[in-house]
């Protein structure tokens, strides 16, 4: 379903989603869950554009949707946006998924929408980041493979710490995350305490009762139908089936939550099926060409950004990383300019120690000399005294034998 249309296929919208792995539009459930919505809504109408950096985003966030000069950002505005086109013009051969719901269906709809965001969607990011054997294993080196040098060795633990207070605040944050302590390259510093094991015990067993709340309500919202409201998916459909595929399909080394589903809740596994299949019978959208990053995509983009369209609210995780991408980028120029300084040091130490021993050099040289002259002075002075003693004595006995 990812296979790329041919290149003469009219373009209407482009959709800027995290790249795809395991046969799933995207690794993040807003963003499979986006494809899907637009594939039943506005298929042939637009592109997806595989992107790992979320800063492109009007919010800092993927995914994102850009028609003309609009860009709309969070998958409840986007799917508003799409609706709009819907309603707008004919046109633009865009459909309402929920045009069918009646005002009360629609407003169960909104709410159960939020619910599976906020709950399944808690437990997706469990799977990803909470547990070590599958962020380790799976979810960091997935990432990195998506990342040039040198996001791939800060964004994973970056996104992964966005992560937490959220999963904290929902009471799944495991104890071993907070303990285990790891270098900036992801590698363990210190092994886990076999004593560790009752409190992991515990702790799954907690995790294990909320994931089976969670996905009780869904199962009996659904009864015994293929989908919520009728035969034909729907906005909550989709919703629901992007996070449970999440859970079915990655490989995790964790299997907590796909064993629960598949043993205890066959129904939500065939749910999501059957939305991945209506899906699947749609023709391919297009993929366009994953753009490259160059050295200028490390520099923090300016507070002007041509596709926001409105001002963006940083919260204090963003600030943070922010100082800290500043904080990084000084110390590289720091250091750089360090060393360039102590090598024009050293070069000028070299070159007076070289000038230095030169002068000494000449100076000996001109000692030496000095020294040479003085000796041949001195014998010449000696040659003479001896020449006027030898005359004086001569003239003296010639005197006597006269007298």
């Amino acid at each position: 379903m990812m296979s790329a249309a041919p290149a003469t296929q009219p373009t209407l919208c482009t959709l800027h989603i995290w790249p795809s792995r395991w046969n799933l539009p995207s690794i993040d459930p807003t963003c499979v869950a986006a494809v899907f919505y637009l594939q039943l809504t506005i298929p042939g109408k637009f592109e997806v554009v595989e992107c790992t950096n979320p800063d492109v985003s009007p919010s800092g966030k993927l995914p994102f949707l850009t028609h003309g000069h609009a860009a709309v950002s969070s998958l409840p505005a986007i799917i508003s946006f799409v609706s709009s086109l819907a309603k707008s013009t004919t046109s633009s051969g865009a459909r309402d998924l929920d045009a069918s719901l009646s005002t009360p269906q629609k407003a169960k709809r909104t709410a159960w929408c939020s619910h599976v965001e906020a709950q399944i969607g808690n437990l997706v990011a469990y799977s990803f980041y909470s547990l070590n054997d599958n962020f380790w294993n799976l979810t960091n080196p997935v990432m990195a493979s998506m990342l040039p040098i040198p996001q791939r060795y800060y964004v994973p633990g970056r996104i992964r710490e966005m992560h937490r207070p959220r999963l904290e605040a929902a009471g799944l944050w495991t104890q071993l995350a907070s303990e285990l302590q790891k270098d900036s390259f992801g590698k363990r510093q210190k092994k886990v305490d076999p004593k560790d094991e009752y409190a992991r015990a515990f702790e799954r067993d907690k995790v294990s009762a909320q994931a089976k709340a969670s996905f009780a309500l869904y199962a009996n919202l659904l009864n015994e139908q293929k989908f919520f409201f009728g035969e034909r998916p729907t906005t909550l459909d989709i919703y629901l089936a992007s996070h449970i595929l999440l859970l079915l399909d990655p490989p995790f080394p964790d299997q907590l939550m796909r064993i629960t589903l598949e043993v205890s809740y066959p129904k939500l596994v065939e749910h999501a099926r059957h939305v991945q299949s209506e899906v699947s019978q749609i023709p391919p959208y297009l993929i366009a060409p994953t753009q490259k990053q160059s050295l200028l995509s490390l520099i923090p983009r300016p507070l002007s950004n041509p596709l926001r369209t409105q001002k963006k609210q940083l919260d204090e995780t963003d600030l943070q990383f922010r100082r800290m991408r500043w904080t990084w980028f000084a110390l590289a120029f720091g250091g750089v300019a360090i060393y360039v300084t102590r090598l024009c040091m050293n070069v000028a130490i070299v070159k007076a120690n070289r000038r230095a021993r030169r002068v000494q050099t000449t100076g000996a040289e001109e000692e030496d000399e000095m020294e040479v002259m003085d000796d041949e002075g001195d014998d010449e002075g000696e040659d003479e005294t001896e020449v006027v003693d030898d005359e004086e004595g001569s003239e003296k006995g010639a005197q006597d034998r006269d007298d």
